[in-house]
């Protein structure tokens, strides 16, 4: 049986110009500029799988896509062979006879750890199933005064309203319990960055309120000592919504109660928030008193602890 759905130029309109950067719970809002897509984009068996998908979560899973998909931004194209910089990055799409195969990584390692209703609320307009994606940056030649481009291969990558998602390839069929635990820190790093990047997750009054934002700070340890984590200059709420989030998701328990040294002032940006639990960074208990909040407040509102998440990112610490 065919499904198709496609983006009205009626409602995509409306859509962007009520907001450009938000996908909304039950409505499929993209950023930037999008075509219309129609799915099933084949009649293979894993078709219908992407189909479902799509009518749970509103989120396009693509094997078939252009140029457009890939590099276009609001302010334009992004092709690192085109920038001075060397910057962005490059996929290749998914090869069809391994598809099955990543779209149970995708589901392992990524869709199975959230609630349906978080996924249908924070997953992007897009993801991309690729069997290449790579982490485009440049490097500068002081002999030619040029920079030079150099990739790496990653799990995947986030831009704009898209994830770019890797292993559509025989990769997949290899994979090893470590080349798996690697893959799901990557993709739900991703996520949550890209989350934060749409600002789709705000946080909440009891939050803000807090901490003090409006005094000025000068050292890691003042804003540690409030229960800011996300630096101690030009600090917002949001940010610091945020760099919870991600602490959560990228770290294990273990590591953010490990003791560490309060980082010196000049370091920026904010390093990684390991340690932050312990005593020793978390000096008044402002740090677990906020961390905390944010970690009750999905489990309460969307059914998921994101901080499982960063176990199972890091299963040895």
């Amino acid at each position: 049986m065919n499904y198709k759905y496609t983006l009205s130029l009626l409602t995509l309109c409306a859509l962007l110009i009520l907001n450009s950067c938000k996908k909304e719970e039950g409505a499929l809002t993209p950023s930037g500029s999008i075509d219309s897509y129609v799915l099933p984009q084949g009649n293979n068996a894993f078709d219908n799988t992407i189909v479902g998908y799509y009518q749970k979560y509103n989120s396009y899973l693509l094997y078939k896509f252009n140029r457009k998909d890939i590099y276009w931004r609001p302010d334009g194209y992004n092709i690192p062979d085109e920038r001075e910089d060397k910057t962005g990055h490059e996929v290749e799409m998914a090869e069809v006879a391994y598809i099955p195969a990543q779209l149970e990584l995708i589901k392992t390692s990524f869709f199975d750890l959230y609630s349906d209703k978080f996924l249908k609320k924070f997953l992007p307009a897009k993801i991309l199933l690729c069997s290449k994606v790579d982490s485009v940056s440049g490097v500068f030649d002081f002999e030619t005064l040029k920079f030079k481009k150099s990739a790496v291969s990653v799990g995947a990558y986030t831009y704009d309203n898209s994830i770019c998602v890797n292993y559509g390839n025989v990769k997949v069929t290899t994979m090893t319990a470590a080349d798996k635990v690697v893959f799901l820190k990557k993709i739900n790093t991703m996520f949550v960055d890209n989350i934060a990047a749409r600002s789709l997750s705000l946080p909440t009054t009891e939050f803000t309120n807090s901490a003090d934002y409006a005094s000025s700070m000068t050292t890691y340890a003042e804003a540690y000592g409030r229960g800011i984590i996300a630096g101690f200059s030009a600090t917002s709420p949001s940010m610091d919504w945020n760099m919870y989030i991600r602490a959560m998701v990228t770290l294990s328990e273990t590591k953010l109660n490990q003791e560490v040294q309060v980082p010196a002032s000049d370091i920026y940006p904010a390093p990684e928030p390991v340690g932050i639990l312990n005593p020793v960074i978390d000096t008044n208990g402002q740090i677990r008193k906020r961390y905390t909040l944010v970690r009750n407040y999905f489990i309460n509102t969307y059914g998921v602890d994101l901080q499982t998440i960063g176990n199972a990112a890091n299963p040895s610490n």
